[in-house]
């Protein structure tokens, strides 16, 4: 069984209000493929359980002490399994609303891999935009730097891969959560490799800045 999550809480600070925004951006998405037999919204919103109750989704009605900005999305999937009882074997797909870009082909995909059995966490990898051999932390006490990765390589094409970890693709095994960590991966988890032409797509809108890079981008794509 294959279970669309929505987690949605009411406060924001960036962009206040955005999961109310972008709610039916990523319900019509997921509405069109079919193969979801269940979505669930976990929300502390009023109008969000009504958009939810409309659409005819499971509503989770998300605790106060899940709904702050600290709270790990771990936390809010172990709530969501044991208040609800889902099935150990279920698959869950995490959807944060603020990514908006979603292609259908990327995700039937991932769910294809899924369905073979034999995985059962995946999560997306897009390019690192910055490589982390080439990142430094300064100590303000001693005055020195330090490498985050100790190395001496020189020359760029010299660099090992990097990729950085993204949810626009997010999927696991409800009996797997116990062994993920708070971004809901783990070494087993299975690397569903982004293209850049895709990753640069994925805007996180999470601040009016973020939302009018995400409008010109649109135009542009149209």
């Amino acid at each position: 069984m294959h279970i669309a999550v929505i987690p949605a809480r009411e406060g924001s600070k960036g962009l206040p209000f955005k999961n109310r925004m972008f709610f039916d951006m990523t319900a019509d998405f997921i509405d069109t493929e079919a193969w979801f037999q269940q979505v669930i919204v976990s929300t502390d919103d009023d109008v969000i359980i009504e958009k939810a109750t409309d659409r005819g989704y499971s509503v989770h009605h998300r605790t106060k002490d899940l709904s702050g900005d600290a709270v790990s999305i771990k936390s809010v999937f172990i709530a969501i399994i044991n208040d609800l009882k889902i099935s150990a074997d279920a698959f869950l797909w995490l959807f944060y609303l603020p990514n908006l870009y979603k292609d259908p082909l990327d995700f039937r995909k991932a769910r294809d891999i899924m369905d073979k059995g034999e995985i059962v966490s995946l999560c997306g990898l897009v390019p690192a935009k910055t490589h982390p051999f080439n990142c430094y932390r300064y100590d303000g006490k001693t005055g020195e730097l330090e490498q985050y990765v100790k190395n001496d390589v020189y020359r760029r094409q010299d660099l090992p891969d990097a990729w950085m970890l993204h949810h626009y693709v997010c999927c696991f095994r409800a009996k797997e959560l116990n062994n993920l960590n708070n971004e809901l991966v783990n070494n087993e988890t299975y690397p569903f490799f982004i293209d850049r032409k895709t990753s640069d797509n994925l805007i996180e809108v999470d601040t009016p800045e973020d939302y009018e890079r995400w409008k010109s981008l649109s135009k542009e794509e149209k």
